[in-house]
C-alpha cells in the first residue's frame, strides 16, 4: 500500500499554522531508525493525536508512535476555520444512517466531546484561544431562508438537542449583517485550530507518546505485524490507524465513500474598532447556501471568512490539489465583500484547504478490507474539529479490539456505495458539510 503525502513548500501555510509557530516553535525530530511499537499512527492532526491520547489514557503501558509526514497541524486541524461543533446539526443524517437510538447517543457523545476537548486544554495548558460563543446556521439571502427548519423539527422532541430557533434581530447580534434568522447552538466555540494542534502534539509527547514529524510515509506492508515505512526509518508494529483525512482518498477502496473539493478561506488585517459590530459578537456562522459561506472573528479582532465546496478533486491526487493557494481570490472577495460591504478594501492572508465530504456527510471509521490490522478515520466533511475527539474514541477501540459502545457504534459502518448520489446530495442540502 502506497500513500500520497501532502505537497512541500510554502503553499502548506495558513494564518493559523504560521501564528501558532511563533509563538511555539517546539519540533519533534524525525524518524532516523527502525522502531517498533503497539500501535503507529499514521498522521499527526486531531485524528491521529487524540488517538494516541486516548491510547495512553486507557493503557499508560502501551507504545504508540505518530508519523506525520510535514508538522502537526499542517494538514486540516491547521487549516479549517476553527469551529468547535458537535454532530447535533447532522442529526438527520444520524438517524437515516444509524437510526433515532444510536444518532441520538452519538449525537450526544460529540456534544460530551467537545467539552472533553475544552477541559484538555485547560487541563494540559494548551492555549488555543477558545471562546464559547455559539455557532448560527444562518442564512445570507431570502432562498435560504428557515433552511434550517426541517432539523429543528427532526429534534423537536430530542431531549438535549441544543439547537433553537433565533430572530433575525438576533442573529445579527450574534453574527454580524449578512445574518437573517437561523438556528443557534450556544454550547459551540471557536478556537485557533493550529494551536491545538500542536499543543496536542505536546501533550501526547508528555503521556509517553513517541511523535515524528518531518517522516512522510511511503509504503506500509505485511498484515502482521505491518511495517510503516517512511524516508528515514521503519515502524513495526502490531496494529496501524490511518488518520490521514483527506489524503485517505489516496486509497482506492476509501476514494470510492468521499467526495473530494476544498474551503477557500482568509482573514482579514485586525479591524478598526468602529466596524467591529459589524462581524457581530464573535460567533461562529455558516450560511444555507449549497456552496456555503462560513464566517467568525478572530481572537486578536480580525474576521476570517470561508467557502467551502470550491471545486473536486480527482483520483488519487485528489487531496494535494485541493490544498495551497486559493486559486480564485476575486470570487472569494467578492461573496465577502457582498456580505461585509463595509469591511471591503482590508488587507488579508488566505489560503485553500482540502475536505473529504462522505457519502453520509457524517466520519467513518473501520478496518481497511485487505488488511484487518489497518484502521482508517476520515470524512468529517468539513466538521472535524469537535468529531475527532470522538474519532480518536472508536479508532482506540478498533485498534486494540476492544468490544465496546465505540467498536461496533454507528459510525463504524458504511453505506453502500450505490447510495453516494442520495447521501452526497444530502450533506449539501442539510448544510451538515459546516465549517
Amino acid at each position: 500500500m502506497r500513500l500520497n503525502s501532502l505537497p512541500t513548500a510554502a503553499s502548506q501555510s495558513s494564518h493559523w499554522l504560521a501564528h501558532a509557530l511563533r509563538e511555539d516553535d517546539d519540533r519533534s525530530p524525525a524518524l532516523q531508525s527502525r522502531i517498533r511499537a503497539d500501535v503507529c499512527i499514521v498522521g499527526g492532526g486531531y485524528t491521529g493525536l487524540w488517538t494516541a491520547i486516548e491510547l495512553k489514557q486507557r493503557d499508560p503501558g502501551i507504545s504508540v508512535a505518530v508519523v506525520e509526514a510535514q508538522l502537526c497541524g499542517s494538514g486540516a486541524s491547521g487549516t479549517n476555520a476553527g469551529f468547535l461543533m458537535n454532530l447535533w446539526p447532522k442529526y438527520p443524517a444520524l438517524v437515516a444512517h444509524a437510526g433515532a437510538d444510536e444518532g441520538a447517543r452519538l449525537a450526544r457523545a460529540s456534544a460530551e466531546a467537545v467539552e472533553d476537548v475544552i477541559a484538555f486544554a485547560g487541563a494540559h495548558a494548551i492555549d488555543a484561544s477558545i471562546r464559547r460563543c455559539g455557532w448560527l446556521w444562518t442564512a445570507t439571502a431570502p432562498d435560504q431562508d428557515d433552511a434550517w427548519m426541517d432539523t429543528l423539527d427532526a429534534l423537536a422532541d430530542v431531549p438535549g438537542a441544543p439547537l433553537h430557533e433565533v430572530s433575525r434581530e438576533r442573529a445579527a447580534e450574534l453574527a454580524g449583517s449578512p445574518a437573517r434568522g437561523g438556528a443557534f447552538d450556544p454550547s459551540a466555540a471557536v478556537l485557533q485550530p493550529a494551536a491545538l494542534a500542536r499543543g496536542l502534539r505536546r501533550a501526547a509527547a508528555d503521556l509517553g507518546v513517541d511523535v515524528y514529524e518531518q517522516s512522510p510515509v511511503r509504503a506500509i506492508e505485511g498484515t502482521g505485524p505491518v511495517r510503516v515505512r517512511t524516508d528515514g526509518g521503519v515502524v513495526t508494529a502490531d496494529r496501524v490507524v490511518l488518520a490521514i483525512n483527506a489524503w485517505a482518498s489516496s486509497l482506492p477502496w476509501v476514494r470510492r465513500h468521499l467526495v473530494m473539493t476544498a474551503s477557500d478561506n482568509f482573514v482579514t488585517e485586525p479591524l478598526p474598532p468602529e466596524l467591529r459590530t459589524a462581524a457581530g459578537e464573535g460567533t461562529g456562522a455558516s450560511d444555507s447556501r449549497r456552496l456555503l459561506n462560513y464566517w467568525r472573528t478572530t481572537d486578536d479582532g480580525r474576521l476570517l471568512f470561508g467557502k467551502g465546496g470550491v471545486g473536486l478533486g480527482f483520483r488519487d491526487r485528489g487531496a494535494s490539489s485541493m490544498f495551497g493557494p486559493v486559486p480564485h481570490l476575486a470570487l472569494l472577495g467578492r461573496h465577502f465583500e457582498r456580505s461585509f460591504p463595509q469591511l471591503s478594501g482590508l488587507a488579508i492572508s488566505s489560503w485553500r484547504a482540502p475536505v473529504e465530504y462522505s457519502l453520509t456527510s457524517l466520519p467513518f471509521f473501520t478496518a481497511l478490507p485487505d488488511n484487518p490490522r489497518v484502521f482508517v478515520g476520515t470524512g468529517y466533511s468539513g466538521d472535524g474539529v469537535g468529531p475527532s475527539r470522538l474519532g480518536g474514541r472508536i479508532l482506540a477501540s478498533l485498534a486494540t479490539g476492544a468490544d465496546d459502545e465505540w467498536s461496533d457504534c454507528g459510525l463504524t459502518r458504511l453505506v453502500l456505495v450505490e447510495n453516494a448520489a442520495t447521501g452526497c446530495d444530502l450533506c449539501f442540502r442539510r448544510r451538515v458539510g459546516t465549517r
